[in-house]
């Protein structure tokens, strides 16, 4: 299994995955050499992402989250959450209203749209985007995190109400339901495959596998758009999520036994 990560993305990506624990600079090494980074890129690379404010140092050789990370960081850590994210659905929908917010600024236009997409909005016409109102955050709750993602302060967010059935309906084909729930079952077959054959691998393979998959499955679990169990086959949702939390225990454990083997240490990434 490869990587086309920068090494920057690796450092960036394992120290997100610490969940707000400090890292030593000694195992970001280690994980960039399963990789193919040799020390002294990974060095350079944290050093950048220090002057970019994506990391700070935290003592000698130390590390933790910097403040242009801080959000991301968090939202990683409580991904977990989103199990008991939803509510009832009681038929309406959370809409975000964009369009005076204007195109020509490309950078907030890539952060208002990638924000939108994470909280499973759809966009129904051009600068209208809506999802179901199913999140126990609520309206205001929704608009809050909008804003804390970077979207612009002259959001404008609402509650829709659907005219009639027919209505309903043409809102609900703006998500992909058929492919969302194979999605659900591909995933949860993947990675419990892997739990079970992993105790095979060589140490350090198991290691980048875990780092690898379990990235891309947290990744996904963030980006479900949380639908109606009205809509989707709920309980494929819910095996994913938690096969998504014991590939997590998983993978935890073996980078915790391949730094106890190779760096002698308890701390784990």
């Amino acid at each position: 299994m490869k990587t086309n990560a920068s090494p920057k993305q690796l450092i960036l990506g394992l120290i997100l995955a610490a969940k707000g624990r400090q890292v030593k600079a000694a195992h970001m090494v280690l994980a960039c050499s399963l990789f193919g980074v040799s020390e002294n890129s990974a060095r350079v690379a944290m050093a950048r992402l220090v002057a970019e404010g994506q990391l700070k140092s935290a003592g000698r050789g130390i590390y933790t989250l910097g403040k242009q990370a801080v959000f991301t960081g968090q939202d990683i850590q409580s991904w977990n959450d989103r199990l008991t994210a939803t509510c009832d659905w009681n038929g309406h929908f959370y809409a975000a209203f964009t369009s005076h917010l204007g195109r020509s600024n490309r950078k907030h236009l890539q952060v208002r749209e990638k924000a939108l997409l994470l909280m499973g909005f759809r966009e129904l016409e051009q600068g209208l985007f809506v999802r179901p109102a199913n999140l126990s955050m609520g309206i205001d709750g929704v608009h809050n995190r909008l804003l804390a993602q970077g979207v612009e302060k002259e959001l404008i967010t609402f509650e829709l109400v659907p005219k009639n059935p027919a209505q309903a309906k043409t809102l609900q084909k703006l998500w992909d339901l058929k492919k969302l729930e194979r999605h659900y079952q591909s995933h949860t077959k993947k990675l419990n495959d892997w739990m079970q054959g992993y105790g095979r691998m060589k140490l350090e393979k198991a290691a980048r596998d875990a780092y690898l998959v379990g990235s891309q499955a947290i990744y996904e679990v963030r980006r479900d758009p949380l639908l109606p169990a009205e809509w989707i086959d709920a309980a494929a949702r819910q095996q994913f999520f938690e096969s998504v939390l014991r590939f997590d225990d998983t993978g935890t454990r073996v980078w915790r036994e391949l730094q106890l083997r190779i760096l002698k240490d308890e701390e784990v990434i």
